[in-house]
């Protein structure tokens, strides 16, 4: 009981902290200037809302997993709830679902290529990959999120569109047993589209899936 009420606390002040923040932005933005003032106000602080927003439902997510029984039902609710979320979030989620996460550097810093981040990840993207797991049966490794060094465009690892998963045989048998080949990508790899028009690129060590 004590633990539902110290998450439930936390939420309140989580959410307090973000409306106090807002609060102070907006006043700063709208405070007027009189012309006897010689120091510029300072700029509203940058806030980036998918942080913000992934504490919370990272709060709320473990506060609801105190009262419901079903994980399933749960995760996809709260994927549903968030456009893109934080690493902690996403790496919870996860792991909720079975799945596991590599990463050369052993880190996870975006901005670091030999990192795997999740930061800012899509949602749908976290989705489609936790129901790649429960489709095939397979285990599935993430290797490659939203860090750098991989090849831009809008449709990239950076924009939290693909991630990368290790190749084993059960994951080969299913994409290639139940995915359309439809050509072969410019660097050699293989390309499978599945129904929903995902994207399975056949690398020398990994599956690229772009999740649209």
């Amino acid at each position: 009981m004590w633990i539902r009420w110290s998450v439930r606390l936390l939420i309140a002040a989580l959410i307090a902290v973000q409306t106090c923040i807002i609060a102070v932005a907006t006043a700063a933005s709208a405070a007027p200037v009189t012309p006897g003032d010689r120091v510029r106000p300072a700029p509203p602080p940058v806030i980036r809302t998918y942080e913000i927003e992934g504490v919370i439902e990272t709060a709320r997510w473990y506060a609801a997993r105190l009262d419901q029984s079903t994980s399933d039902d749960l995760s996809r609710t709260r994927l549903r709830e968030a456009g893109r979320i934080s690493h902690g979030l996403a790496m919870g989620l996860l792991r909720d679902a079975g799945l596991r996460r590599k990463s050369s550097g052993h880190c996870t810093d975006r901005r670091i290529r030999v990192c795997t981040s999740l930061e800012a990840v899509r949602s749908a993207t976290l989705h489609r990959v936790i129901e790649l797991k429960r489709a095939s049966g397979c285990p599935i490794m993430v290797t490659g999120g939203t860090e750098t060094g991989h090849a831009p465009g809008p449709f990239s690892h950076a924009s939290g569109h693909k991630l990368d998963i290790s190749r084993n045989r059960c994951v080969d048998r299913f994409v290639t047993g139940n995915y359309q080949p439809i050509s072969v990508r410019g660097d050699g790899a293989r390309l499978y589209r599945a129904s929903d028009g995902t994207v399975f690129a056949d690398e020398s060590d990994h599956w690229d899936i772009l999740f649209r």
